[in-house]
């Protein structure tokens, strides 16, 4: 199993939650990432069909932003399924955030600015499970030995999410 972490990369979160969305009924329209889906429901430990999910996706993801996010979600679920704002304030996107939480139920991703362990500063994608006075972001990849669960207070994640640009990306449908 890898040993490198793989928190805050775009392909990785994004493979953990079209996993997510599959393991919820929910299908991807491409062959390949129903193919590696169905085999990390069928293996939960399976590293391999993981990474080749993630290769699935980096190689549709271009610059790894957010709007390349919202257009590969789009082809995978179709555009009326996928969305990414949750609203102008603050307190609106909060309020939209733990609505979608409630009546979904499914984890949606985050772009956050954050510090990395070598001290730089930059932008670092989650995967958000639950809102409440703590935020727990899932492990964005949990088929490697690493467990990177994050948990901070919602003080602390709705700031860091502010300089991200307050975007989310979720389903739907």
């Amino acid at each position: 199993m890898s040993d490198t972490p793989k928190r805050g990369t775009l392909a990785y979160t994004m493979a953990t939650w079209i996993h997510a969305l599959h393991q919820s009924g929910i299908t991807a329209a491409d062959p390949g990432v129903q193919e590696a889906c169905a085999r990390l429901a069928a293996d939960e430990d399976n590293e391999e069909a993981g990474e080749a999910l993630v290769a699935l996706l980096r190689a549709q993801l271009g610059d790894g932003e957010l709007g390349d996010a919202q257009v590969l979600a789009a082809q995978l679920y179709g555009t009326a399924t996928v969305a990414t704002g949750l609203g102008e304030s603050r307190r609106q996107a909060l309020r939209e955030a733990r609505r979608y939480q409630f009546q979904r139920g499914l984890p949606w991703m985050a772009c956050i600015v954050d510090r990395f362990p070598d001290g730089s500063v930059g932008p670092h994608w989650v995967l958000v499970e639950a809102l409440d006075m703590q935020v727990t972001c899932l492990d964005p990849y949990p088929w490697d030995d690493i467990d990177e669960t994050l948990t901070q207070p919602l003080v602390d994640f709705l700031v860091k999410w502010e300089l991200g640009g307050m975007e989310g990306l979720r389903w739907v449908g």
